[in-house]
């Protein structure tokens, strides 16, 4: 809100100073601005919780570095979500290797089984030669016969085991990959309650206290780039009529000039194209230097001399 008042301020103060609009004698065009921050960021809190704990040097300094943790929310809930999913994931990793050796066992027994029916085939062969040359009986061509057929039926069912095997180890994969997902999840909500600086910057509005519980996406402070500021002023329209000979062309460079004497370059970075229907003025925003931005203040009332373009 006081920003707000004080761009509010700001325009009644760039109305007064755009009497000199009217002078077209080719002398320097004055006019008042605001100083703001280009790309300010707001940190809002991404789980509800109670503050454990709170940067003192960012309290202090009210400066932030990139990736600093400002502000801790009570995790013990948290790390033990943590912790039992970890558990579940070794659990759950122990039984895929059960389901390994499992498959392992089948296939070594699909081997053995399938050594022992090339056996009992090559017998049945043999057994079948002697039946032909009537050196056996039938009853023995028969046992053969059964042997053979018991041995097929052994393999069939080893192969089978060997299918429900593998379903089970893949299912247990499955579980795995579920449960991994899980940790995952509980390891996201323990670091959403760790607020970081997303880069480094200045802190405004920077008080959060101990013991106070907050709610999810409530505000707990700004951030910007102290060398990303510009400044905010208007122009009316009959100015931009001739935008060239005023010097309110975008690109176009201007000198803004602070309470203390201080001047500091900036360019023209944008004209808008919607006009405010009761003033019929337009916001002009002009960059700031990153050299000298840095020595300004947010809200600082600072004077900005255009020179008129010849032609």
């Amino acid at each position: 809100m006081t920003t707000r008042y004080l761009s509010k301020l700001g325009v009644i103060f760039s109305f007064l100073a755009t009497s000199l609009f009217a002078q077209t004698g080719g002398e320097p065009i004055s006019l008042a601005g605001t100083v703001v921050a280009d790309n300010m960021t707001g940190l809002s809190y991404r789980v509800r919780g109670c503050i454990t704990s709170v940067s003192k040097e960012a309290t202090n300094t009210g400066i932030a570095a990139i990736n600093q943790k400002l502000i801790k929310l009570d995790d013990r809930a948290a790390k033990i979500a943590v912790a039992t999913a970890v558990a579940r994931v070794k659990d759950l990793e122990a039984e895929v290797g059960d389901r390994e050796f499992s498959v392992t066992a089948v296939q070594a027994e699909i081997i053995r089984v399938q050594e022992e029916q090339d056996f009992v085939v090559r017998e049945y062969e043999r057994t079948r030669l002697l039946f032909q040359r009537g050196i056996v009986n039938e009853t023995t061509l028969e046992a053969a016969a059964r042997r053979k057929m018991e041995a097929t039926f052994a393999l069939e069912r080893i192969q089978e085991e060997l299918q429900r095997a593998l379903s089970g180890k893949s299912r247990a994969e499955i579980a795995l990959d579920i449960g991994l997902l899980e940790l995952n999840a509980r390891q996201f909500d323990l670091q959403e309650l760790a607020m970081l600086a997303p880069f480094s910057g200045v802190l405004l509005n920077f008080n959060p206290k101990v013991g106070d519980c907050v709610s999810q996406g409530a505000l707990a402070a700004q951030i910007y780039k102290p060398k990303d500021k510009s400044v905010e002023t208007f122009a009316f329209m009959d100015n931009l009529v001739d935008a060239n000979h005023f010097g309110l062309t975008i690109g176009n460079s201007v000198k803004v000039i602070r309470v203390n004497g201080e001047s500091c370059p900036g360019q023209i970075s944008l004209v808008g194209t919607e006009a405010n229907l009761e003033t019929q003025s337009v916001k002009v925003r002009i960059k700031l230097d990153p050299n000298c931005a840095v020595k300004m203040f947010l809200n600082e009332g600072v004077k900005i001399e255009l020179s008129p373009q010849a032609g």
